[in-house]
């Protein structure tokens, strides 16, 4: 699902009509092998959470990681594209590069916004409490069930366990630590005290219109 909307940002001491493209992907297992083909080209990532499910929050690190790994579409990464070159794709085809979209999200030129929901569903209390010591993530322990099938693990997919690259575990490690210290704003399911915080929605998509300033080709 898209949406289009136009917001007012102060860029270069003058307001600015930026208009902003919102792209929502399916979150269920059926879409799994679907989204990577929106993830290429990305100015900013927004993901929200349910402050009342703790499995949520900790599922921030899987997004991440999801963009940061699966740029290039199932089928370019299963299917031979090589003309019998025993799986690698011809060299002058257009793929992603998910190194640079850990790049751009760990280095900020791919903003990331953690949206809270659902905070009505906590009293006030553990709503501190989580903001003052707020969680190391657990990182998830296996692939969908899709991923293992198509290639997670060694030998037969159904038999051996999952197994991750040393590149893979430290690409991890510095999710958790991007999500625990990582900018967020609240938001309520309900008409509750807490709102969303639009100074800060404000404040990204500006921050979002720079780092694409700066760079022309766009994308993290």
């Amino acid at each position: 699902m898209t949406f289009f909307t136009e917001i007012e940002v102060d860029a270069d001491f003058r307001p600015l009509e930026v208009e902003v493209e919102l792209w929502e992907v399916g979150g269920t297992k059926t879409y799994s092998c679907a989204r990577p083909v929106f993830y290429d080209a990305l100015d900013a990532v927004l993901l929200v959470y349910d402050m009342s499910n703790m499995k949520s929050y900790h599922g921030l690190v899987a997004w991440l990681f999801e963009l940061c790994s699966l740029v290039r579409p199932p089928s370019l990464k299963y299917w031979d594209a090589g003309g019998g070159s025993g799986g690698q794709p011809d060299m002058d085809l257009e793929l992603g590069d998910s190194r640079s979209s850990e790049q751009g999200i760990l280095g900020g030129r791919c903003p990331v916004l953690f949206v809270a929901n659902k905070c009505d569903l906590q009293d006030q209390q553990q709503r501190e409490n989580f903001a003052r010591n707020k969680p190391r993530p657990i990182p998830p322990e296996r692939p969908p069930l899709v991923d293992r099938l198509l290639g997670g693990g060694t030998g037969d997919a159904f038999l051996q366990p999952y197994r991750r690259s040393t590149a893979e575990q430290q690409l991890l490690e510095k999710l958790c630590d991007f999500v625990q210290q990582g900018q967020h704003t609240e938001a309520c399911c309900r008409d509750g005290q807490l709102h969303f915080d639009f100074l800060l929605w404000k404040d990204f998509v500006r921050r979002v219109h720079k780092a694409k300033q700066l760079d022309p080709k766009g994308g993290p």
